[in-house]
């Protein structure tokens, strides 16, 4: 037996994980039968071994086989390919866990895709990102209003590993009573997701000074620049994508069940759409793309491209 578990929500995927561990454990506590294997300078010998002998003292072996299919080295995929079509112990159960993206058109991943249970974990967005945050605050002994929910999920994203250590640090601050909105903004740093929002706002204002003084902000606080240029980009796309569903008359609750946004991104994003023409989206999403083409391929300092982005889109 097979399984793939795999995604961007890691956080989740490895939570299934843990919870397939912990199952087998308690059928066989010797743990004489549990096997994890990275990917990173995988033993095809080990592999083999595994896949192959008996449970000892018991009745199944767990076989984890860990960021496989991301291995760049192909020859070590083809090995395992031409391992697993020999067959595995019926006594055995195979687990890969993939953290990274991985080429799905690849020989190894369409015979895992096809002879395997498979369970992709995407990011929570919108209201599912909302209900998980009630659901994680209850499981661990604590309460949460609605506003505050909101607030967390504005200002943390769908990174669930950070949202997990967010939660914890706000149940043990209210010592289990409810948490608060005023909570979330002494002991929540916003990600740029939040203040990305009032970068735009001064490029659409045509604020040149105050753009420019919010990027350099950032990079003195030590963000990555092609992660700050990254969600500029991500920003800009929203718009171009609420400001055309907009022009097509849909209302706010239509937007939300069409892009699958966070109610508060939408809002905001809604708001700032009033300050461009669409027509004008266009040009400046292309201006990003080019920009980010050329820092990526040496064309272009990073940050002096990104100040000439500023000042000619606020001139």
């Amino acid at each position: 037996m097979m399984t793939l578990l795999y995604g961007e929500n890691t956080y989740s995927s490895r939570q299934k994980l843990n919870q397939k561990i912990k199952n087998f454990k308690e059928q066989d506590p010797s743990n004489m039968n549990l096997i994890v294997l990275d990917g990173v300078g995988l033993d095809l010998v080990k592999v083999k071994t595994n896949i192959l002998a008996a449970p000892f003292m018991g009745d199944k072996r767990l076989v984890i086989l860990e960021n496989v299919l991301s291995q760049k080295k192909e020859s070590l995929k083809d090995e395992l390919l031409e391992l697993f079509r020999k067959g595995i112990s019926a006594s055995s159960e195979l687990v890969f866990w993939e953290e990274k993206e991985f080429d799905k058109r690849k020989k190894l991943a369409k015979y895992i895709f096809k002879n395997s249970q498979t369970e992709e974990f995407k990011y929570l967005n919108g209201l599912q990102l909302n209900d998980w945050i009630k659901k994680e605050t209850k499981n661990r002994g604590g309460a949460i209003s609605n506003n505050a929910v909101n607030k967390l999920a504005s200002y943390v994203g769908s990174d669930l590993w950070q949202m997990s250590r967010e939660i914890e640090k706000l149940i043990i601050y209210k010592n289990q009573a409810e948490i608060t909105d005023s909570d979330v903004d002494i002991l929540v740093k916003a990600r740029l997701d939040t203040n990305i929002f009032n970068f735009i706002d001064a490029i659409g204002a045509k604020n040149k000074g105050r753009a420019l003084k919010l990027l350099h902000d950032q990079l003195e606080s030590g963000e990555n620049i092609q992660y700050l240029l990254s969600m500029i980009n991500y920003q800009f796309r929203n718009l171009l994508i609420l400001k055309e569903l907009l022009n097509s008359g849909m209302n706010q609750y239509e937007l939300a069940k069409e892009v699958k946004m966070h109610p508060f991104v939408i809002k905001k994003t809604s708001q700032q759409c009033a300050k461009y023409q669409l027509e004008y989206l266009k040009i400046i999403y292309q201006k990003i793309l080019d920009l980010d083409a050329a820092i990526k391929t040496g064309r272009i300092d990073p940050v002096l491209g990104l100040d000439m982005l500023i000042i000619a889109l606020c001139s």
